[in-house]
């Protein structure tokens, strides 16, 4: 596995694959990877249902819109949200923001652990909610949040462009912008290891003297 910048730089979105099996063990890896990520107050409020079998891939591909192509996949992963679970420790914020936050981190993570593998990926939002419910028995209280389609690529996009750093970093407040960020940091870090210095002369000042102090109360035995 290479520096996590680089997986991360080279991950695509593909779009077609390859009739290939996948192992068990590489697809346990990418859902150990989901399961590892974050999610507010640890509440892990998310599962996971892999779909091998050819007949309900293309079922969940024509719930998809009709995005057939993804059928040919290895596995079809569908992540699901608990909301209820998210309602009951954050409240309304916990079941609409932090449930979606939490599952998006776990997609994240096993886009990743794919890419590592070797294997493609496909991150799909665009279905037929109910649909996909039905196909996969999954309970009213549940909500699908994305398929994600795992396999061997076909052939691998070339990279879409990326607005560059400096358009999309702000520094403090909304639209601000700082010409040298790097020398600002260094000029930050060298004043604050002056302060540090100077807090721990300061510390180290007060504890000798402290210590004369006690020094001078102390009447030794033969002076008594």
């Amino acid at each position: 596995m290479g520096d996590i910048l680089d997986i991360i730089k080279s991950r695509r979105t593909i779009k077609y694959y390859l009739p290939k099996f996948i192992s068990w063990e590489n697809v346990s890896r990418i859902l150990d990877a989901g399961r590892h990520a974050p999610s507010s107050g640890n509440i892990q409020n998310w599962k996971f249902i892999v779909v091998f079998e050819h007949d309900q891939k293309q079922a969940l591909a024509k719930a998809a819109y009709e995005q057939y192509d993804i059928a040919m996949a290895g596995v079809l992963i569908v992540v699901c949200a608990e909301p209820e679970k998210g309602e009951r420790y954050y409240g309304m914020r916990g079941e609409r923001l932090y449930t979606v936050q939490n599952c998006a981190a776990a997609i994240q993570n096993m886009l990743l652990e794919a890419h590592s593998l070797d294997l493609g990926t496909t991150w799909i939002g665009a279905f037929d909610e109910e649909e996909v419910k039905s196909l996969c028995k999954i309970p009213p209280e549940i909500r699908p949040q994305a398929i994600i389609a795992v396999g061997y690529p076909k052939d691998v996009p070339p990279k879409p462009p990326k607005y560059p750093l400096e358009t999309v970093v702000y520094f403090h407040r909304w639209r601000n912008k700082m010409r040298d960020p790097a020398k600002y940091m260094a000029d930050i870090s060298t004043i604050l290891a002056r302060k540090a210095g100077n807090v721990k002369q300061s510390l180290q000042g007060a504890a000798q003297s402290v210590v004369d102090k006690v020094k001078e109360k102390v009447v030794p035995e033969d002076k008594k």
